[in-house]
């Protein structure tokens, strides 16, 4: 059932590394200092960061929603011309709502917690939960730049006839044979 996510997902690492996923480190290492040193500092960032990853992934799938409404025939057509997945333009939402989803598990269990918990299990979940975090914050930049890409691709499709693709198919089904 989630093959198709994990296919959308299937990014190149070059995509990977990035400046998000660099933000998202530094936060797991700051959440690796605060458990150790200040567990109540962390453990009070929950709740903020919980509401900042709901709005996130709400507003992920609500942009995803409005992009895939832009994917009409004409212009699929357009993309099946180009060679272009029109998969890669919604992957990187994709992705933030995937990672935005693991951070409020992550959130959840640091939810159940106190300061007196075991020091090394809320450094572990803590900085994993705080990477997971800070990179979906983080990785909002990327699908801004994809939207730009996707609303230039859009404008560039304004100068193709909609009928690309059917220009041929149209003209053999004339022919003697042709299904």
């Amino acid at each position: 059932m989630l093959r198709h996510l994990w296919k959308a997902l299937d990014f190149k690492m070059s995509e990977v590394f990035q400046v998000d996923l660099f933000i998202g480190l530094a936060g797991g290492g700051f959440a690796l200092f605060l458990a150790l040193e200040h567990p109540n500092l962390l453990l009070g960032a929950v709740s903020v960061s919980a509401g900042l990853v709901g709005v996130i992934i709400g507003a992920v799938v609500a942009g995803v929603s409005v992009q895939a409404a832009f994917f009409d025939q004409a212009f699929l057509r357009k993309l099946r011309a180009i060679n272009r997945d029109p998969v890669r333009y919604v992957a990187p939402f994709l992705f933030t709502a995937t990672l935005g989803i693991f951070a409020m598990l992550g959130l959840l269990c640091m939810a159940a917690m106190t300061p007196s918990i075991n020091p090394i299990i809320l450094a572990i979940v803590g900085s994993l939960t705080a990477l997971l975090t800070f990179w979906t914050i983080a990785s909002l930049l990327p699908c801004l730049s994809v939207l730009v890409q996707f609303i230039w691709l859009k404008v560039d499709a304004l100068d193709v006839p909609d009928d690309i693709a059917t220009r041929g198919t149209v003209a053999r089904l004339g022919q003697p044979g042709a299904r």
